[in-house]
């Protein structure tokens, strides 16, 4: 029932209402919390929007891992003021494992915040041209679903990406092809960019289910397979293949892994 008011509210002209009214809420509880850190390490998957984040938080008790908790309000409030926010969000949620893909904008903030620096980080690895081929046509799904508000649209990829995602099946091919190009120059300097971290945990996307023995160690928690799972997207109207990008991108991430090996 729950469920079924929510979906009804997300497609009609109340969506936007209705999350603003909902960050206002989170956000007398942020300011509840103090500044300092308190006993949990929070584990930030930071790679954007259609990087196996889904899975990855699915793997372990939603009590201490979440794929994109209080989305709207963090999203918003992240851009505004992150020194302000960061640490005051982090006490509040009080996870072992957040993966959100709306922290791979904000790299440099973390790699320079007195807490952020110091804590653990994964890093999903795709190849360019299969993300930028799954987002655009993730958000043909979404116009199917009938979301009123595309509100990551205007505060993520508009603001911060650069692109216009809601029209982009309107788009002509040249004007489509920019876009994509767009999105690739952003997910190359998210990727370069983590080389900053100290405590970063590169994965290929292919490899994450090898991958959660390691995140049980780092959290000491139990991972609980049979309740994973993935937002496959289930159609393409839109594939962009380019050998040289993809090259590139390879050649990016066998220097930020061989970087930490001679840090180590």
């Amino acid at each position: 029932m729950k469920r079924a008011i929510n979906k009804l509210i997300v497609q009609s002209p109340l969506h936007k209402t209705a999350l603003s009214l909902q960050a206002k809420k989170i956000y007398r509880n942020w300011s509840k919390e103090g500044s300092k850190i308190l006993d949990n390490q929070t584990i930030y998957s930071i790679s954007p929007y259609k990087t196996g984040t889904t899975y990855l938080a699915s793997c372990f008790r939603y009590d201490i891992s979440r794929h994109e908790p209080i989305h709207h309000a963090s999203v918003k409030k992240m851009g505004e003021d992150f020194d302000g926010y960061f640490v005051r969000r982090l006490n509040s949620l009080n996870l072992k494992l957040e993966a959100s893909g709306f922290w791979s904008a904000y790299v440099d903030e973390l790699a320079n915040h007195d807490i952020g620096k110091d804590l653990s980080y994964v890093c999903v690895l795709r190849k360019p041209c299969s993300w930028a081929t799954s987002v655009v046509n993730h958000w043909y799904q979404v116009k199917r679903y009938g979301q009123h508000y595309f509100w990551t649209n205007e505060l993520f990829w508009k603001k911060i990406v650069g692109v216009d995602l809601a029209n982009f099946f309107e788009y002509t091919e040249e004007e489509k092809l920019d876009v994509v190009l767009k999105l690739i120059d952003f997910y190359m300097s998210f990727t370069e960019k983590t080389g900053q971290l100290k405590n970063v945990h590169y994965v290929w996307i292919k490899d994450l289910q090898d991958f959660v023995p390691t995140l049980e160690k780092l959290m000491g928690e139990e991972a609980r397979m049979e309740q994973s799972e993935k937002n496959t997207g289930l159609m393409k109207q839109y594939v962009y293949e380019n050998k040289e990008t993809d090259e590139r991108y390879m050649d990016l991430v066998n220097k930020l892994i061989q970087g930490q090996k001679v840090d180590a």
